[in-house]
């Protein structure tokens, strides 16, 4: 009785997942981040609450090898999607870090945008226009929801900084000891916060290697560029990666 009551619950919360997400769509940028936020919260205490329902009969410890959490490790690359002004802008991105117990990991990330040559502004100012460079990397929090299933998913959070350079496609030579070397003007620069949250699927490809894919929405709010908009960077970004470690 007990488990086909768990079964419905479960399924109920799935439907009101997905009339959640589509909600999200609709709505403004910090309405978008409070709704997932909450979304994820409740995802991670349903699944605490299953996990604690089926490890009840387990003999808890506070000493002994039975008490002791496993700590592994991971190093990942991903492969990104996003835009910037309808630009279509292509991230790499590396991720690295422990995991406890199998479901929480720890780390760092850090992306960067690849094609820089083509976030081309035409009118940073009044005389000039320039490319986009920059990137962004933080403190990576990433909770795995059934690891041990060959299919499962991960809800990701990044929370960091980042920066970005107005590059001019305007050339200047600069003597450098004993030659001349091509420079480009820089006509503005910022850094700023940045926070991403996401979910993926992940897939267990084998004992040390995983494949991911998933959506996150990064968040910005006080990017200062000259004649930019303050949520420029302000997007979606759909992400593929692969995962290796002790898992």
């Amino acid at each position: 009785m007990l488990a086909t009551l768990r079964v419905l619950l479960f399924h109920h919360v799935k439907l009101f997942t997905n009339k959640i997400i589509n909600h999200i769509l609709k709505q403004s940028t910090m309405k978008k981040l409070t709704v997932l936020f909450a979304s994820m919260l409740l995802a991670v205490s349903l699944n605490a609450q299953q996990e604690s329902r089926e490890t009840s009969d387990e003999l808890q410890t506070i000493f002994g090898k039975s008490g002791q959490p496993t700590v592994g490790w991971f190093i990942g690359l991903d492969n990104g999607y996003s835009q910037f002004d309808k630009k279509d802008v292509w991230m790499g991105g590396l991720n690295f870090g422990m995991i406890i117990d199998h479901r929480l990991s720890l780390g760092l990330a850090g992306y960067g945008w690849c094609n820089h040559d083509r976030l081309y502004f035409p009118d940073v100012t009044d005389t000039a226009g320039a490319y986009l460079e920059g990137g962004y990397g933080g403190l990576l929090l990433e909770y795995t929801l059934f690891p041990k299933s060959p299919i499962h998913l991960t809800i990701p959070v990044l929370i960091g900084g980042g920066a970005t350079t107005y590059v001019s496609d305007k050339e200047y030579l600069e003597w450098d000891e004993d030659e001349w070397d091509t420079e480009h003007f820089i006509l503005d620069d910022d850094v700023f916060f940045v926070i991403e949250p996401g979910v993926r699927a992940e897939i267990n490809l084998l004992k040390f290697m995983k494949l991911n894919a998933g959506v996150s929405y990064r968040y910005t709010p006080d990017l200062q560029l000259i004649n930019t908009s303050d949520d420029l960077l302000n997007n979606f970004n759909a992400t593929v990666g692969l995962k290796f470690g002790k898992f």
